[in-house]
């Protein structure tokens, strides 16, 4: 090879060391750790989509959701709802949930369709009619993750309410990935 008459070098890596440093080293290894540690993560399904279940009893209620325990934009949140009542239910039933959880879902619809809603600045109210027969009312609300959403954690209450007070609640979190 010839030499450049204005740099003087015969090659571009004349100056490049063969011997790698550790700090190099190391930097590559955890690079390559963190990948498998994400791609593991992923294959036991803890990435989502994931549904989870909470329960709570008290005053002859019991409340039982299931709910999105980690979702993805555009992906399935189903929330399912079932309240049974010992004593049976009188003509409606009130359940409230944090508003801050329907920030985050595209809203399909409820199913049943509640007789009524309403809110609080923290808190949407429905008002289901009782079932005709038995002592269990099942309601599920069919959304989405909402597509372009960060990701984020939030905290959500579903409450059973007589006379706008809650009887029994029971809390989760949702947690969104990006």
């Amino acid at each position: 090879m010839e030499k450049h008459p204005l740099l003087g070098e015969d090659s571009t890596t004349a100056r490049l060391s063969d011997d790698p440093s550790r700090r190099g080293q190391w930097w590559r290894w955890a690079g390559v750790a963190l990948l498998v540690a994400i791609l593991l993560a992923a294959t036991v399904g803890l990435l989502g989509p994931r549904t989870a279940e909470t329960s709570a009893t008290a005053r002859g209620y019991q409340l039982d959701v299931t709910y999105p325990q980690v979702t993805r934009a555009g992906q399935p949140a189903p929330l399912h709802v079932r309240i049974t009542a010992e004593a049976g239910f009188g003509e409606t039933v009130q359940v409230s949930a944090c508003d801050g959880i329907f920030d985050n879902f595209d809203f399909q619809n409820w199913y049943p369709n509640p007789s009524a809603e309403t809110s609080t600045p923290t808190e949407v109210v429905y008002e289901f009619d009782a079932p005709v027969s038995g002592n269990t009312l099942e309601v599920s609300l069919d959304a989405r993750s909402a597509p372009g959403q960060f990701g984020g954690i939030r905290d959500c209450e579903i409450s059973v309410l007589e006379d706008d007070r809650p009887v029994v609640s029971t809390a989760f979190t949702t947690w969104r990935m990006p």
